[in-house]
């Protein structure tokens, strides 16, 4: 069984993210596999679970390194729901909203729930380290 708790360290010359994420895993009615972070609205799909797994390093490795290099990551964060701790452009904790509020908020998450069968555990979530 995969798992749905995306755990991952991320550093780059701009910083450094540790993340733990809850991801959903759904298959559309073409078969296409999809992994699903709603925290952070972010994708990955494929024709297997290993191939969506895959994509979705793949984005979420690309916002952090993008929203990092740009200073951002704590205002794209607060404009997602999530609370900051410490300075915005560098933030040293940040929490992410409840997944009954992102459900509310995002009418693409509520539909995800409605349309399919979703697997998912769910853990809190923080990205604590930057540097």
């Amino acid at each position: 069984m995969p798992q749905y708790l995306y755990k991952k360290d991320f550093k780059s010359e701009h910083g450094s993210v540790k993340v733990k994420l809850l991801l959903l895993n759904f298959q559309d009615e073409n078969n296409i596999n999809f992994i699903y972070s709603p925290h952070l609205d972010l994708t990955g799909y494929g024709a297997n679970i290993e191939e969506a797994q895959k994509s979705f390093d793949i984005v979420f490795e690309d916002f952090v390194d993008y929203t990092l290099k740009k200073k951002t990551i704590g205002k794209v964060l607060e404009k997602m729901g999530w609370s900051v701790k410490g300075a915005v452009k560098k933030p040293k904790k940040v929490i992410a909203p409840s997944i009954t509020s992102v459900i509310s908020k995002n009418k693409y998450v509520s539909e995800i729930f409605d349309t399919y069968p979703v697997r998912t555990f769910h853990e809190d979530i923080n990205i604590p380290a930057f540097i």
